[in-house]
């Protein structure tokens, strides 16, 4: 998130490389898998350095690469068995966490660390022909020896930054399983979590790099070149950037943040690691087997000399992408989930016959709704900052209308409600407000020049009309965008009750009751009819409540 005014920037601390001795000392743990150890290691030297108030070591990239990927891989998460893999994630969280707090994502190199080298030869050979890409450099001969030191399946071929496409890929598939798969989405909430915590923080910082390097008088071009300069190096804009594909890139991106698990989305975002949803085996005899202790002096070797099946999974060498592509992920089974929700979410009245059967849950519940929207705030601040070399806000903002106008109406409440999901700035709230209410309302509501929000322009264009449709689903969900944009003018103190803003709230309410009772019944759609209607009129007996009670106790205080 963008720093607010008044809030103070984060201090980072100095920084400088682990020496190489203790990054090779790493790599041996890591390749014997004993992942604790290594982690714990890198713990130490990372906050060694707070103690004296001295600079800060920061672990080389592919160790922290290694350590994201712990995060989320199965072999560490959802198929652990020994008790270095289970308590990898939590160890590598803690380091990442700690590094990215201490001394920021631009010292930490996190963009080399988080590239994503699926359709290179390697993590190996993609880091030597990006070093040869320019003059030799001392740097480019140390970056490509760190590499060489992490010789780990999990630090290189079965990365999550090698197994998946591009970013976007996987935020498409953790948002699938978000809806279809949650064990494992409790391990991709959390990987998640952090590159978003990453990516504004590297967001912010280039800003901050914007404001001390490009001079505030000069050549207006040479201001601007610099600028985007600057905001091209940051991690979001070379996700968005190198997002796979060209034509269709915008879309495809917003397709991955509002994944739900249909076919249509199982199909474009699949599984990233091979064989992921496959779970652990619990057979007693294995578990005793694993944990037989080791008498060498009678042959007794515990599973020392048993074939790890992860191994033989990640660690074969070959190119699985075609399995992989070829494939379809087994959904779970769920009692409480309707088979209507593995068609594409296109219509509508698809949508509707979704919230009857449940709860947030279908699109992943409140931490995958504020994960997307932490997303679409950064496509909004990047679109709004690099409008040539990204989209401009109108068109960013009618992908977003494109995609949430039809989703079921708690889902749809939670997006557009400002006080349910905190991701979106006010100015962005209301922006998205008003698109889905051009998109909405009826054509004989006027136009108007003015571009910014106010009384003026709410009372004339917006309060006192009906969806162009008759259906209740799109009346109430312009009742709900309503009330989100009389909320956000009343904090703001630019709204005033007067009679004119009753009348228009008034005549709103009555207009888009008759207009939804246009609405043909069929026995079969009566009962998500009637929880439709319930949406309506209480988002009706909302407006008047905050017009009557709120918006005049909110101004008298």
């Amino acid at each position: 998130m963008a720093v607010e005014d008044g809030e103070k920037p984060p201090s980072y601390r100095a920084s400088k490389s682990v020496p190489f001795e203790l990054i090779q000392h790493s790599g041996i743990f890591f390749e014997e898998k004993l992942y604790t150890q290594a982690l714990n290691l890198l713990l130490n030297i990372v906050t060694s350095g707070t103690v004296t108030s001295g600079p800060v070591f920061v672990p080389s990239p592919p160790l922290l690469a290694v350590a994201a990927t712990f995060l989320v891989h199965p072999s560490t998460t959802t198929r652990a068995k020994s008790s270095e893999e289970k308590e990898a994630p939590s160890a590598a969280f803690r380091l990442l966490r700690l590094t990215n707090t201490l001394v920021g994502p631009i010292a930490a190199r996190f963009d080399t660390a988080f590239a994503f080298t699926h359709f290179e030869a390697s993590r190996h050979g993609g880091i030597r022909r990006r070093a040869s890409e320019g003059e030799e450099t001392p740097g480019n001969e140390m970056l490509r020896n760190e590499w060489k030191l992490l010789n780990t399946e999990l630090g290189q071929s079965s990365a999550v930054w090698s197994r998946a496409e591009d970013f976007w890929h996987a935020v498409g598939w953790a948002f699938n399983c978000s809806v279809l798969h949650p064990e494992r989405w409790e391990r991709w909430q959390v990987w998640l979590q952090f590159m978003c915590e990453v990516l504004e923080d590297d967001w912010n910082e280039r800003n901050r790099q914007v404001e001390r390097q490009v001079p505030r008088a000069g050549n207006g071009k040479e201001q601007k070149r610099l600028r985007q300069s600057i905001l091209h190096q940051s991690l979001i804009f070379r996700y968005i950037d190198g997002s796979s594909g060209s034509y269709g890139r915008n879309r495809r991106i917003l397709r991955a943040i509002f994944a739900d698990g249909t076919s249509s989305s199982v199909n474009e975002f699949r599984e990233v690691f091979r064989n992921e949803l496959k779970q652990l085996k619990r057979d007693q005899e294995n578990i005793k087997k694993r944990e037989a202790e080791v008498k060498i002096d009678e042959e007794q070797y515990g599973d020392y000399l048993t074939k790890d099946d992860d191994e033989s999974e990640e660690g074969d060498g070959k190119d699985d992408t075609a399995t992989t592509t070829e494939r379809r992920p087994k959904r779970t089974r769920r009692g409480t989930r309707n088979t209507t929700t593995e068609q594409p979410t296109a219509t509508a009245n698809t949508n509707n016959t979704l919230y009857s059967h449940g709860t947030l849950s279908l699109f992943g519940g409140l931490p995958s709704l504020a994960l997307r929207q932490r997303l679409l705030h950064l496509l909004s601040a990047v679109s709004e900052a690099l409008p040539k070399t990204f989209t401009t806000l109108e068109e960013l903002y009618h992908l977003f209308v494109e995609n949430i106008r039809h989703l079921p109406l708690p889902i749809y409440q939670s997006f557009i409600s400002p006080h349910v999901l905190p991701y979106f700035s006010a100015a962005a709230q209301t922006t998205l407000c008003e698109f889905l209410l051009f998109r909405l309302r009826e054509s004989t509501a006027p136009e108007t020049e003015e571009e910014y929000l106010n009384q003026a322009k709410l009372e004339q264009c917006f309060l006192p009309y009906a969806a162009s449709k008759a259906s209740v689903v799109d009346n109430t969900k312009m009742a709900i965008a309503l009330e989100a944009l009389v909320m956000i003018l009343a904090e703001s103190e630019m709204l005033k009750v007067t009679p004119e803003l009753r009348a228009a709230v008034e005549d709103g309410i009555m207009v888009r009751a008759d207009r939804a009772q246009d609405v043909k019944r069929n026995q079969s759609s009566k009962q998500v009819e009637d929880i439709e209607w319930c949406w309506l009129l209480e988002s009706g007996e909302r407006l008047l409540f905050m017009i009557n009670e709120l918006v005049p106790s909110m101004q008298a205080s």
